[in-house]
């Protein structure tokens, strides 16, 4: 019979308890919902003035940089290395020795091929001057005798020369193919001396003394622009060659970048539209550049790996002498500009193409719709060309503040389906722990 009052006091206790906490859930709601409405209702207007300036449009690529001045050299004449006379990093002049490989072979075939000629020589001069012919015959005379008349037989001989035709043409041939294996062998002779094609620093070197090396112009599978000479072989480079040779020669004049531009930004390029090169390297480094060619075939195909890329080539201007094939680059490409032009924030403008439409805000603060056309559209603001004039301001893409209490679900937490007591009593009933009060909120 004592033990009843105390329950009935923490009844009261709790029950009292739980109406403060009720109370004070519901005033921060309704403060919350009440200045958050208010708020809501509001909007936060932005203008900006129209401005007379340039406005630059422009498009985004990555590449590298690469030399067409770049050559690999490579032998004529393989054989045996006598001599290598370059390092890496050694600076070297068009028509310099790089290297020599042993000659005897070679001289062995120029000997027998001035042998040949000589033979063939011969034998066309006996075939031009033909096979002679010498023919007697006897013929009939008149002369006085001793008792006896009547005529006297006189012997007569005939020399003729004959030229066989067929035989001339032969040795005439045999002749001209003479020269032709002399010509050839002395180009070999000369081509076991490999000599610079170009002015260039030496970046490779194959081999050395004592080692055999093969004959005949070496480019690798992506460059092109292969070129012969009589004292070696060389194979420039393209913007996307990768060079091979038994000396590799590099060379910044006339420095290129091969970039990659998105299929969209490649629509917009042109031939002769100004760059800037950005090396990843050095970023306060830029260097000015031109639209050489875009390629209308792409670099990449897309699909799951990525969007399609087509390939675009600049030429850099000004100089390159510090430049290196191989250095990373960003470039940005200007493919349309305005100078001296009125121009607007684009978020200031609705519509697309040429005609738009923007809020003109006089000064009163009342607001105005105006048709506007524009020109150059860039990275951020677009030329206007008539609509609008300098000065006039125009209101911005509008903002509004965010309805609901500041709660995520529109609700204080912890209450779901509105506060009610209901609820509030079986909360408060599992934060007392008291199995009599998880329904107490009834009670």
């Amino acid at each position: 019979m004592k033990v009843l009052p105390r329950r009935r006091g923490a009844v009261l206790v709790n029950s009292a308890l739980a109406v403060a906490l009720l109370s004070g859930a519901a005033l921060a709601y309704t403060t919350l919902d009440s200045g958050t409405s208010s708020a809501a209702g509001k909007t936060q207007t932005r203008t900006a003035s129209v401005t007379k300036g340039t406005v630059l449009a422009t498009v985004s690529g990555s590449g590298t940089l690469s030399s067409p001045s770049d050559a690999g050299q490579d032998f004529v004449t393989g054989g045996k290395l006598t001599a290598v006379k370059v390092a890496v990093g050694d600076t070297v002049k068009k028509g310099q020795v790089l290297a020599t490989v042993d000659t005897t072979a070679a001289q062995q075939q120029v000997d027998a091929a001035e042998s040949a000629l000589a033979t063939a020589k011969a034998n066309l001069a006996k075939a031009e001057a033909g096979e002679t012919v010498t023919t007697s015959s006897t013929g009939t005379g008149s002369g006085s005798g001793t008792g006896r008349s009547g005529a006297t037989p006189t012997p007569q001989t005939t020399t003729t020369t004959k030229v066989d035709d067929a035989q001339v043409a032969q040795a005439q041939q045999q002749v001209d193919t003479a020269r032709t294996n002399l010509t050839n062998a002395e180009a070999a002779l000369v081509g076991t001396t490999l000599t610079a094609s170009v002015d260039g620093t030496v970046a490779s070197v194959s081999g050395k003394v004592g080692d055999t090396v093969s004959g005949g112009t070496s480019s690798s599978s992506t460059s092109t622009g292969s070129k012969s000479t009589g004292s070696g072989s060389s194979s420039t480079s393209t913007s996307s060659s990768t060079l091979s040779g038994f000396v590799v020669l590099t060379n910044p004049t006339g420095m290129q970048v091969s970039a990659s531009f998105s299929e969209l930004d490649s629509l917009k390029l042109k031939k002769g539209e100004a760059a800037t090169v950005t090396l990843n390297a050095q970023s306060d480094t830029k260097l000015n550049a031109t639209v050489l060619s875009v390629s209308s075939l792409p670099t990449s195909s897309g699909g799951t790996s990525g969007a399609v890329q087509y390939g675009a080539t600049l030429q850099i201007t000004g100089d390159t002498g510090k430049l290196r094939t191989g250095l990373s680059a960003t470039i940005s490409v200007i493919t349309g500009e305005a100078d001296n032009a009125l121009s607007v924030p684009t978020a200031a403008l609705a519509g697309t193409g040429s005609s738009r439409t923007a809020t003109l805000v006089h000064d009163d603060g009342s607001t105005e719709r105006v048709s506007v056309t524009v020109g150059v559209e860039g990275d951020s603001t677009v030329q206007v060309v008539s609509g609008l004039k300098e000065g006039d301001k125009v209101q911005l893409t509008t903002t509004t503040a965010g309805t609901g209490n500041g709660f995520p679900s529109g609700n204080f937490p912890g209450v779901s389906g509105g506060l009610t007591g209901g609820g509030l009593g079986g909360g408060n009933g599992g934060g007392t722990g008291r199995t009599g009060n998880g329904g107490g909120g009834n009670r």
